[in-house]
């Protein structure tokens, strides 16, 4: 039985959360299958050695030029490519992204240990600061991942666990500042972005939260943790409700933020669908804003009409949830997500918190020709 639970344990981290460790992985994805590329006359990712992988400061940056260490990264990740199926490209663009990262991390951190006469580690603190997870973030991850798992099972994976959580809050922290750098045109990728699979009506949505009847035209990936992410939900419940005919929204929980708070969201949405709660929950997260860390799921549970006890069964006993988190991250993974807030619509990936104002546009071109006209209260298809 332990050993069932420590499975589930860590079958729902690595479904829901695994898509955090792709900026830290060396090991981004490994092939399961036999499949191959489809290939073209030209591809833009088999990168020769004199090929400029990303711009820093206006100069080009090829795999010759990297360290030792991102340099075997950049080759592990390269062999991989060429072995792996559909998603490889989407793979190996993150991890050249992430090398970008990490080398201008490293550049950043020898000027300034140089010129200010300290440590490297030093200068990284004064670049970022990252808050190191403690036992009670660990815990909180590790029963919002598996509450059935009884709490003396605790121990043996609490290093693990907070290792993992320091790595996550250092990508965060890397992310947030390079992010501040390429916005500033200090570096960018060179390499073509390619896409997704971003056909939403095909992927399977059963149980996962939704508004409407019929197709599923939208997916809404739910990160309410990220920066600028509750602003944004609000804004685009406000979208929802003009288009409520023409818009048929799947929300995809994806605690792509602070895995520990936002792994605890993700598996009381789920269970809020259960019961029939859904956007009462959801609302009631929103309202929450900046306070989610701190307030309860069964703090926001009781400001719905679910019952306290069928809310408390469901989320202790993690039937079926394990597996709607696994296909939640697989769903960001075909799209190509690489931040949240994220949407896809008319088989476009919108991404960051700017994304209403594009996603609007595409939204106004469409609704033409979508037919419309007031019957009984509601709009209809005609």
């Amino acid at each position: 039985m332990k050993v069932y639970r420590k499975s589930v344990l860590w079958g729902s981290l690595g479904g829901a959360c695994g898509t955090l460790l792709l900026l830290f992985s060396t090991q981004v994805w490994n092939s399961r299958n036999n499949a191959v590329l489809s290939s073209s006359p030209v591809d833009p990712l088999d990168v020769a050695p004199s090929q400029s992988l990303f711009q820093f400061r206006g100069q080009p940056v090829t795999s010759a030029q990297l360290s030792p260490e991102l340099k075997n990264q950049f080759e592990r990740a390269h062999a991989q490519r060429l072995q792996v199926r559909r998603d490889a490209d989407l793979q190996f663009f993150k991890e050249v992204d992430k090398i970008a990262r990490l080398h201008v991390l490293e550049k950043s951190t020898a000027t300034l240990s140089a010129t200010q006469q300290v440590t490297l580690t030093e200068a990284e603190e004064k670049l970022f600061q990252v808050e190191e997870a403690g036992s009670d973030d660990a815990r909180l991850l590790y029963e919002a991942s598996d509450p059935s798992a009884p709490r003396e099972g605790f121990p043996p994976v609490r290093k693990q666990l907070i290792g993992y959580l320091n790595q996550v809050r250092r990508r965060e922290a890397l992310e947030k500042w390079s992010n501040t750098l390429r916005a500033q045109g200090e570096w960018s990728v060179s390499l073509p972005r390619p896409k997704g699979t971003l056909e939403a009506n095909s992927w399977n949505v059963d149980g996962l939260p939704r508004e409407g009847k019929g197709p599923v035209n939208m997916v809404v990936f739910v990160d309410y943790l990220c920066e600028g992410c509750v602003p944004f939900y609000v804004e685009l419940a406000q979208q929802l409700e003009r288009h409520r005919a023409s818009l048929k929204p799947v929300y995809v929980p994806f605690p792509y933020t602070k895995p520990e708070s936002g792994m605890a969201l993700a598996r009381a949405s789920l269970c809020a669908q259960e019961l029939g709660a859904f956007s009462a929950f959801h609302m009631a997260a929103l309202t929450k804003g900046e306070l989610l860390e701190k307030v309860s799921v069964y703090d926001l549970a009781r400001q719905t009409e679910m019952q306290a006890g069928d809310f408390k069964a469901c989320y202790r006993s993690g039937e079926g949830l394990a597996e709607l988190l696994a296909r939640a991250q697989g769903m960001a993974r075909a799209a190509g997500l690489m931040q949240t807030p994220a949407v896809v619509f008319q088989e476009q990936l919108f991404e960051g918190v700017e994304l209403l104002k594009s996603l609007d546009k595409v939204i106004a071109a469409a609704e033409p020709r979508v037919g419309l006209t007031k019957r009984d209260g509601e709009n209809k298809q005609r």
